[in-house]
């Protein structure tokens, strides 16, 4: 998608987030200023060095962890949120960084093993040098070193699992790319909830100071509402970046996907896309009682984190430098009531048409749709 009048004129329709932001706007100040040194240090991001201030990575993670024990930990969320960041852009979708789509999967794969931290059987020199010589691998790196030093082995272990499993729907994306396919949009919601967000909700104990216990963290229930939490949340990127995206290369979203579906306006398909989270949401919102009823101290802690990082993953994308006010780039607008409304019923700009699936916006047989 080109970047024209198309996405000039946008308005990101308000969703249903119905949860109150709090965060410390002084802690929130010096992690972005810490965030922005930090990632210079390492080299990331050097075609954008001069909008890296404004994007605000520590801002996003003192609103999504308003719970951090002290300044370490919040830092260990702003790290890691970047590196994933940096992978996306030096790997993926940012052409100003000179990614290389073909290399893509195999830049993703190889820096995997920055992750592996601490004593082990030597690798081969050379490994240790590709981990030293590319900058992600080095974020990586230092993410893996932060969180073993302030967080128990399975913490460490569930980051790295997560990691993994966003790379994996990276790389998956990126195939997209270079075959030149769009997803159907059940295809595209089937790898989303695990592009990106998981890697950070995995998170929410280690920075608060506490350990969610194993048979917690992968309960059924649990393992629903953290799904859930994590698509909701990409979906709210995929409404704040189609015009960031519109300027990268190949960038599918699920307004874009639904656009070349059903041939409907791009207003059209983002405001089905704010009616699909809006539904998620709802089930969100009815299933999480049941989960809570029994809750440990620890699960229950981790509950309230899930709805930390709902909330201030939308009010950082208002916010940020990296959807907003960016040289060439326009600003999205948002909807008549801000980004977030608190009424459970939201306005349908656009009822669903007749053989619509409600859950994914596509046309398809319910017995064969994808899970």
């Amino acid at each position: 998608m080109n970047s024209d009048t198309s996405t000039r004129d946008l308005s990101v329709p308000s969703v249903l987030c119905p949860f109150p932001v709090t965060y410390d706007e002084t802690a929130a100040r010096r992690a972005d200023e810490e965030i922005a040194d930090w990632a210079l240090s390492l080299d990331l991001f050097p075609a954008q060095r001069t909008e890296l201030n404004g994007y605000r990575f520590g801002t996003f993670a003192a609103m999504t962890h308003p719970d951090a024990v002290d300044h370490d930990h919040l830092m260990l969320a702003a790290c890691n949120m970047t590196a994933l960041f940096a992978a996306d852009d030096h790997y993926c979708d940012e052409g100003i960084e000179g990614v290389r789509l073909a290399m893509s999967a195999s830049r993703l794969a190889g820096s995997l093993t920055a992750l592996e931290n601490g004593p082990r059987l030597p690798d081969c020199p050379s490994i240790e040098g590709f981990v030293g010589s590319d900058p992600v691998a080095r974020a990586l790196r230092a993410t893996a070193e932060h969180i073993t030093r302030l967080g128990a082995p399975a913490q460490v272990g569930r980051l790295r699992h997560e990691t993994i499993a966003t790379f994996l729907a990276m790389a998956a994306e990126n195939s997209w790319r270079i075959a030149g396919h769009v997803p159907d949009p059940a295809e595209y919601l089937a790898h989303r909830k695990y592009n990106g967000a998981m890697a950070c909700l995995v998170l929410i104990d280690v920075v608060g100071g506490y350990e969610l216990p194993v048979r917690d963290w992968e309960e059924p229930g649990v393992r629903s509402l953290s799904l859930a939490a994590s698509l909701m949340i990409m979906l709210v990127n995929d409404l704040y970046s189609v015009a960031k995206e519109s300027a990268d290369i190949g960038s599918h979203s699920l307004p874009t996907v639904l656009s070349a579906r059903h041939g409907w306006s791009l207003e059209r398909s983002m405001c089905a896309t704010g009616e699909l989270h809006d539904r998620l949401m709802r089930e969100y919102l009815r299933l999480e009682p049941d989960v809570a009823r029994h809750a440990s101290p620890e699960l229950a802690r981790y509950l309230a984190g899930l709805r930390h990082w709902m909330r201030g993953n939308l009010e950082w994308h208002t916010l940020t430098g990296r959807h907003n006010h960016r040289a060439g780039r326009p600003t999205p607008k948002t909807g008549p009531h801000g980004p977030t409304h608190d009424r459970i019923k939201a306005d349908v700009h656009y009822s669903v048409a007749a053989g619509v699936c409600p859950q994914c916006g596509d046309r398809h047989n319910a017995a064969t749709a994808v899970a």
